[in-house]
């Protein structure tokens, strides 16, 4: 369980867990399935407070047809890649971006 306090930090005054921000999903939010989406490439760390909730996110998302790939990195916490850019998680991490962004570009796309 998210503590409390992570939430009023992270959500506008006012707001509760289903505000779009927060849950994708909720009452809220656009209705993602009808939404077309680019490949995406959604990355956890194996100790983050918000693991379950990201792989939940991830696997609607394939559910609707979207087209996703989910990677866990096991043992490390949120902003591991920043806290610790040289390490070897990090330098996995790197690699997972890089390839996946290779995958999925293409010549024509502008930035």
């Amino acid at each position: 369980m998210i503590p409390v306090r992570f939430w009023r930090l992270s959500l506008p005054i006012g707001e509760n867990r289903d505000h779009p921000l927060a849950n994708p999903f909720g009452p809220g939010s656009p209705d993602l399935e009808q939404k077309q989406m680019d490949p995406m490439l959604v990355i956890v760390g194996g100790c983050e407070l918000l693991r379950d909730r990201v792989h939940d996110y991830a696997t609607r998302l394939k559910q609707m047809g979207k087209k996703v790939e989910y990677m866990e990195i096991e043992g490390q916490e949120h902003g591991f890649f920043t806290n610790q850019p040289y390490s070897e998680s990090s330098h996995d991490f790197i690699g997972l971006v890089r390839g996946f962004m290779s995958q999925n570009s293409t010549d024509d796309q502008q930035v």
